[in-house]
């Protein structure tokens, strides 16, 4: 094995250790679901923050039905 050959082992051990042993990427269901529900929680909470200060005229359309979406109506 020549020096070749050396190189292609440290690739192949630093591509191992760099996506299977730093990186931790397992999520359960519940932890995405959650993660989600954080998101849709924080779009929310910044389109009432909106309307608390401007008032409802000041939504455009897109946000109108994104805070409809949202809401479950």
């Amino acid at each position: 094995m020549g020096i070749f050959g050396f190189f292609i082992l440290a690739a192949a051990g630093y591509f191992l250790y760099r996506n299977y042993f730093t990186t931790n990427t397992y999520e359960t269901k519940d932890e995405r679901y959650n993660a989600a529900r954080a998101q849709r929680q924080k779009e929310l909470d910044g389109l009432l923050d909106k309307i608390n200060r401007r008032g409802m005229s000041s939504l455009s359309e897109r946000e109108r039905q994104r805070l409809d979406e949202l809401s479950g109506k």
